[in-house]
């Protein structure tokens, strides 16, 4: 499963493709946080990371992932957003990094569970730490997932989504066209938590939406974009050659964008 999980996401961006091993943890960055486990509803178990701030504050930025391998992967990206004032809960979906087993099939685009987990933590920050509001940030499916839940949240605040999709049969389409490829659209994933539905009205308790993308992705780009009105503000890295490398291809101007939408 791992081995043809690899193969897909070498050749289909955006694969869902989990790793079970940490390749590295905040303690070798010197980052303070605490490891705790997130008891959902259906019998999930999920791993997160929390990092607070040395000041205190309300804030908080919950980072959903893409989808290809683990949140260790975002380590740097709550470096930033601690420098920036905002305290940061990371978790893994199930079956990715120490969470609850889950059997990922590679050719299937999302999990309707993601749904349900993202919203676990969202309900333990609010149990724990007496959190009521939140910032949402995630990358491509995490983006999506961010998007979905955050706008039939009256907690959310801001949503920073980098390279979301759009919505499934959009994306079932999509890697028809580019890839001739039949990708699986999940049964039970309820429409309202889709991005193109979930973000299609405006929502009192939003206070901004940024969408980032890049113009060079050969599946998701800023036309794609447009469909998302509750957009509010989008940032076009113009230099990254996919949205996988958003971040990467100017991580000074990136979170210079982020940090300034989120004090807006």
């Amino acid at each position: 499963m791992a081995a043809a999980a690899f193969c897909l996401a070498a050749t289909f961006s955006f694969a869902l493709n989990p790793s079970k091993e940490y390749s590295v943890k905040p303690d070798k960055y010197g980052m303070s946080y605490k490891e705790e486990k997130v008891s959902l509803k259906d019998g999930a178990m999920l791993n997160a990371w929390f990092f607070e701030t040395s000041k205190k504050t309300t804030n908080w930025i919950v980072i959903s992932g893409s989808g290809d391998g683990n949140m260790a992967d975002n380590i740097e990206l709550a470096s930033q957003f601690l420098s920036a004032g905002w305290n940061v809960a990371m978790y893994d979906y199930r079956g990715f990094g120490s969470s609850s087993e889950f059997e990922i099939d590679p050719d299937i685009y999302i999990y309707p569970q993601f749904l349900n987990d993202l919203n676990g933590v969202l309900d333990y920050l609010r149990k724990t730490r007496a959190v009521t509001k939140f910032d949402l940030y995630g990358q491509h499916i995490g983006a999506g997932l961010s998007l979905g839940v955050g706008a039939n949240r009256t907690e959310t605040r801001k949503i920073i989504a980098d390279g979301p999709w759009i919505g499934l049969e959009q994306m079932k389409k999509k890697y028809k066209e580019k890839h001739n490829k039949d990708v699986v659209i999940p049964f039970g994933y309820d429409k309202n938590f889709e991005p193109l539905y979930g973000c299609d009205k405006a929502r009192p308790n939003l206070k901004g939406v940024l969408v980032i993308v890049s113009p060079q992705d050969e599946m998701l780009n800023p036309q794609d974009m447009k469909a998302l009105r509750c957009a509010t503000q989008t940032y076009v890295v113009t230099s990254s050659p996919s949205n996988a490398k958003n971040f990467e291809t100017d991580k000074n101007m990136y979170f210079e964008k982020v940090n300034k939408f989120l004090l807006q």
